[in-house]
């Protein structure tokens, strides 16, 4: 669950973004403290490091899944279905294709959410 109001922390932000957050806080506030903290935290490295991903920044990503959209709750199912099976040859064979579907996974999201952020941009720009 949030644990604070993502409205109130969007001043300063593009105000495509700041629309973008308030629209999604009527669906979930959970999801739009998340846009909120990641529009924060992407604030502050863009401009210093642009988009590429870095370990720390992959840190603070998931530091934020874990405080907003319940990642420590789904590792913690994850864990305890994998306890269930019995080889740790079988259950590292699962982990190996669970962490490759995943990163696959992430790095397609990673690579929309830049297209969508740029294309939004260049929209925005057009419109002026």
């Amino acid at each position: 669950m949030a644990r604070s109001n993502p409205a109130r922390h969007i001043a300063g932000l593009p105000p495509l973004l700041s629309r973008v957050i308030r629209a999604v806080a009527h669906e979930s506030g959970d999801r739009a403290a998340a846009l909120s903290a990641l529009a924060r935290l992407y604030m502050m490295i863009v401009p210093l490091r642009g988009v590429a991903p870095s370990d720390d920044v992959r840190a603070a990503i998931e530091r934020i899944a874990e405080r907003h959209l319940r990642r420590g709750d789904a590792d913690a199912e994850l864990r305890r279905a994998m306890a269930r099976v019995p080889s740790v040859k079988e259950r590292d064979a699962i982990e190996t294709a669970c962490v490759q579907l995943l990163e696959s996974g992430e790095l397609a999201h990673y690579y929309a959410g830049l297209v969508a952020g740029i294309t939004l941009a260049e929209l925005g720009r057009r419109g002026r």
